[in-house]
């Protein structure tokens, strides 16, 4: 639920009594509903979070609810880059929580993945382009989180120009956060591994999609729909796809779009045995095999979506510069650009943004990674270093509780 634009009033540990009905609907400094209005306070450790943490509430009337969770609305200017690594954390306790041999209440794991998606998604409506520079360029987290939270913010981008329903999202969403499940206790290992895979090795990845299934179902996870799409996302429209071998129409569209998001997030990811595929070969690849691996359609759509260098590329302009795609335009081949060291080698003091529609800034090359530099991401995007919200602590905690 999101609030109206009223004023807030923050929480004081007066205002709260254990074993008494909240007063009025208590929120999140984002507008998120943590307890509606009457709702019981349990315990004092429940009143303690709520107070340290500084929640707000206001006697104020309240939208209607929303049985389908909803895309988060921003309030405050965010750093979208600080969220996405935030989401990364929260993606971690997901797993753990999905690992743990006490299998957790019955919808306590959909509600912390909808809980990322949903952000997910208001990142999307806050700055697209900033969420996609973050599935680029951060690198703080291991393939086993970084990937499904790349996959999941490119399959929304998609479900985004479709329209899909939100139910649908949440399914897909949720499909890509968790359709490596059952190889999160080895696919660090693997994608590690130099040499080739061996039997094993392959009968274990060519079993993950079903495992998968299986141990989500475990944690109590019940929705057709969100486990189909791990079923399938490895299927291939021509058959040659694991582990069904499934072809065309047998293959639901949804699972479509997470396999297409799928393939170029593990081909623009850096391997031991191999440097990243570069973001244009990668999207012709994927633009050969449409038709025959890839829906035809799906795949137009993603690579119109993407553009020919997207947010978060490093690219060569004509005048020498180093500098860091950080927005799509109208021309696909001139997105808008932010140059970060100049042509003799010397860095800008701040990063200077050019319209590669110019000759003289037009892209000449995307970049090797031994070309790129480390700078911090909010930077080019042109937002404050330092997190803008409220940076506020256990927040898991506060789910179980609520």
């Amino acid at each position: 639920m999101l609030l109206r634009d009223f004023e807030l009033s923050r929480i004081t540990p007066e205002h709260l009594k254990v074993n008494r009905p909240v007063p009025w609907p208590i929120y999140d400094e984002f507008g998120k509903l943590l307890m509606a209005r009457g709702a019981l306070l349990r315990s004092e450790r429940q009143k303690e979070i709520l107070a340290r943490v500084g929640l707000f509430a206001k006697d104020a009337e309240e939208t209607p609810a929303s049985p389908v969770p909803q895309p988060l609305r921003f309030r405050r200017r965010v750093n979208p880059f600080a969220e996405f690594d935030e989401l990364c954390l929260k993606l971690e306790e997901a797993f753990e929580l999905i690992d743990q041999d006490t299998p957790p209440p019955v919808g306590l794991v959909q509600k912390r993945i909808y809980d990322i998606i949903v952000t997910l998604q208001g990142l999307r409506d806050y700055d697209a382009d900033a969420l996609l520079g973050a599935v680029h360029l951060s690198d703080q987290f291991a393939y086993p989180i970084h990937h499904p939270m790349q996959i999941a913010v490119l399959a929304e981008l998609i479900l985004e120009r479709l329209q899909a329903p939100q139910e649908v999202r949440l399914a897909v969403m949720a499909a890509c956060l968790t359709c490596n499940v059952a190889m999160n206790p080895y696919q660090q290992r693997l994608h590690q591994q130099k040499s080739p895979l061996n039997a094993q090795q392959r009968k274990v990845i060519n079993r993950h999609p079903e495992q998968g299934v299986q141990k989500l179902q475990q944690a109590g996870v019940t929705d057709d729909l969100w486990l189909e799409i791990i079923a399938q996302h490895h299927e291939k429209l021509d058959g040659s796809g694991y582990p069904r071998a499934l072809k065309g129409d047998q293959i639901r569209r949804e699972a479509r779009v997470v396999a297409l998001a799928d393939v170029y997030s593990a081909m623009v990811t850096p391997r031991p045995y191999r440097s990243p595929i570069k973001h244009k070969d990668s999207l012709r690849e994927i633009f050969i095999r449409r038709g025959s691996q890839f829906d035809e359609k799906l795949t137009l759509l993603f690579l119109n979506e993407l553009g020919v260098y997207p947010p978060g590329v490093y690219v060569r302009l004509n005048n020498g510069e180093l500098a860091v795609v950080i927005g799509r335009t109208s021309d696909p081949k001139a997105p808008l650009v932010a140059s970060v060291r100049k042509a003799d080698g010397d860095l800008f003091l701040s990063p200077r943004r050019r319209n590669t529609a110019s000759r003289q800034f037009a892209i000449k090359s995307v970049c090797p990674v031994n070309e790129r530099m480390r700078v911090n991401p909010a930077t080019l995007w042109g937002i404050d270093a330092l997190r803008i919200t409220q940076v506020m602590p256990d927040l898991s905690s506060i789910a179980d509780l609520i």
